[in-house]
């Protein structure tokens, strides 16, 4: 019975000594094995590889309806896509491959209303050439079988009108008083000589001769080029102008295009409703 005794005393320490052995975790904790390369507390935080931050190159740029080479140039510039004077030395040579624009020593920027407006993604500081061949794709798409002269005309509806009504409203005017052999007098373009021609920082030269050849209220009839990128409403009107009778039109205080016949009834309504310039 000793014997058995001490049997049991040896055999419940070494239970015993076993237990203890065992890790005491709390129910349901996980531990890492050492090869598993989890970071332990004690390493240090700078010696862990931090990857470098890709730079987005990409710039988001949008030339809105209306703009002129002028500040496409200034636009491309201030957005880090390209040199301004670079796109507009490049503009001024290059000679699209799938349709014509004029060659005239009389229009001040080549490219002047063949740059369409709408949102474009460039890389900074890419090709001047590159950048001018998507305007121009982009133009070609749209506008279609549009003419040099309708789009001089589309020009001007962009810079007159304000919506899709008047635009076509606005381009009847222009058609009537061209059959008519009268003078177009648009502020428009008195105002494009003003604000991209005279003191152009990428205009040569004396460009005061460009007024006679712009300013439709001293040439007789359409100006010599467009005075400006028109967008889709305008190239539109310029294709489809509305039928009516309207010589004369105007911008009124009430916030409307105010159209008339005769210019007596132009002059009248100047009087009632004022004249809302800019």
């Amino acid at each position: 019975m000793r014997k058995l005794a001490v049997i049991l005393l040896m055999t419940l320490l070494l239970l015993f000594a076993g237990c203890s052995a065992v890790p005491a975790f709390a129910p349901g904790e996980e531990t890492s094995p050492a090869s598993s390369g989890v970071s332990g507390a004690s390493e240090d935080p700078e010696s862990v590889p931090v990857p470098p931050v890709e730079e987005d190159t990409t710039v988001r740029v949008t030339i809105p309806e209306g703009f002129t080479v002028l500040q496409i140039c200034q636009r491309l510039e201030e957005s880090g896509v390209c040199s301004g004077q670079e796109f507009f030395e490049v503009s001024q040579s290059y000679e699209p491959s799938s349709f014509t624009v004029p060659e005239d020593e009389n229009r001040p920027y080549k490219m002047e209303g063949y740059l369409f407006p709408a949102t474009y993604e460039f890389e900074k500081n890419s090709d001047p050439t590159d950048v001018l061949i998507e305007m121009l794709n982009a133009y070609r798409y749209r506008a279609g079988d549009l003419t040099d002269e309708q789009l001089i005309i589309a020009s001007i509806i962009e810079r007159e009108s304000r919506s899709a009504e008047n635009a076509a409203l606005v381009s009847s005017v222009i058609y009537n008083r061209l059959d008519a052999g009268m003078m177009l007098q648009m502020d428009s373009t008195r105002e494009y000589i003003n604000d991209a021609v005279t003191d152009s920082p990428y205009l040569t030269g004396d460009t005061s001769r460009f007024a006679e050849l712009y300013n439709t209220y001293k040439c007789p009839a359409l100006p010599a080029g467009p005075i400006c990128c028109p967008g889709e409403r305008a190239m539109e009107a310029a294709r489809n102008p509305a039928e009516s009778e309207y010589y004369y039109f105007f911008f009124g205080n009430d916030n409307e295009n105010h159209y008339s016949t005769t210019y007596e009834e132009h002059v009248a309504a100047i009087e009632e409703y004022g004249v809302q310039y800019g």
